[in-house]
């Protein structure tokens, strides 16, 4: 981590949010950016999660206005360049009375007005990918930025001039870099189910339709979403733990012999860090497929085991997770193979490039 005189400080924007996928990872260069002697302001887009995030890290925070395009039909797509030109004076404005000495953008929609506003203000521009496939957003941000950071290495984004990309890695919480496996009472073997923040109906449902024969092998930690919580919960299955959100998946991932998972860039970069062997689920209505392209870098380098929606039954999951749970041999390998894809300094990487810019 480079450092500053104490007497110099400095004014950071940082930008992104909409989901957790965003919010998290932002963090996680905020807390190496307050290392410095830095004022730190969050531009947002209202949700609560950013503003309780904020609250938490004990920085400014400010909303602005910013549309979506939705790639179906939506009156919302009529609406949102009325509220990208709001959002642009909004920021504009923000911008000039703090004056930032950089601004950094996570991704989510909300960072476009706010990254525009500072490019026209002349203000240096640091943006962050975290998949291989570029957002919309931050295919537009890449033209106007200084630096890119990006979570897999350089070759994946062709489009972006080499001397702008910096390979960062995708920023995880540092909990998820204490080394050793979380110490469990139960004697089984443990299979982590998630399938992202905002959860997944057809890994619940898939994984549901063979929980009682799992749960007479295995211990099973099941994070569902809130929207299948309430039918899961009817399950009173030995040996499961079912959650609709929580806190604790830095411990749970400890934990676990074995993790079903989407593909968000976030989770495969959560599960390399603590070097965890897993099974992929790519969904497949993401944007621009960008999750099974994220899978096939793991499923490239043997760093998990890449399986589709389509015609996956809960027998044929049942058969994989059999199958690698009875061969320590594989599950090392792949968990190794995985802890080689991570970048364990991420965050400072990016917080680095910020601050050369100061």
């Amino acid at each position: 981590m480079s450092k500053l005189n104490n007497e110099k400080q400095i004014k950071i924007i940082v930008t992104g949010g909409g989901t957790g996928g965003h919010v998290v990872p932002l963090m996680a260069v905020v807390e190496e950016l307050k290392k410095h002697n830095s004022e730190i302001l969050y531009l947002g887009s209202g949700i609560d999660l950013e503003k309780q995030t904020a609250e938490k890290e004990e920085i400014k925070y400010k909303s602005v206005l910013s549309g979506k395009f939705k790639r179906y039909f939506s009156f919302d797509n009529f609406l949102s360049p009325f509220k990208i030109f709001l959002g642009f004076f909004q920021s504009f404005f923000i911008i000039l009375f703090f004056w930032p000495q950089v601004i950094f953008a996570k991704g989510g929609y909300v960072t476009f007005p706010v990254v525009l506003a500072g490019w026209v203000l002349n203000r240096p521009i640091v943006t962050h990918e975290s998949d291989v496939v570029m957002g919309l957003a931050n295919r537009w941000e890449a033209k106007l930025a200084r630096k890119v950071c990006v979570g897999y290495p350089a070759e994946n984004y062709p489009n972006i001039p080499l001397e702008k990309i910096i390979f960062s890695g995708n920023p995880v919480r540092k909990e998820y870099f204490i080394s050793g496996k979380q110490a469990s009472s139960s004697y089984k073997k443990i299979i982590l189910v998630t399938g992202g923040s905002q959860g997944s109906r057809f890994i619940n449902q898939t994984v549901a339709a063979i929980l009682k024969y799992l749960t007479t092998k295995y211990h099973v930690i099941h994070i569902a979403g809130k929207n299948d919580y309430e039918w899961l919960s009817k399950n009173r299955w030995p040996n499961y733990e079912l959650y609709d959100y929580t806190e604790k998946m830095p411990e749970f991932m400890k934990k676990a012999d074995l993790i079903i998972t989407r593909a968000g860039a976030n989770t495969l970069a959560e599960i390399s860090a603590l070097g965890k062997p897993s099974i992929i689920i790519p969904l497949p209505t993401a944007a621009n497929n960008h999750q099974m392209v994220n899978a096939k870098v793991y499923e490239k380098n043997a760093a998990a085991v890449v399986v589709s929606e389509k015609g996956l039954a809960p027998d044929n999951l049942k058969s994989i997770m059999e199958h690698l749970l009875g061969d320590e041999k594989m599950l090392s390998g792949i968990a190794k193979s995985a802890e080689n894809l991570s970048q364990k300094n991420s965050a400072e990487i990016i917080e680095e490039e910020i601050i050369k810019l100061t």
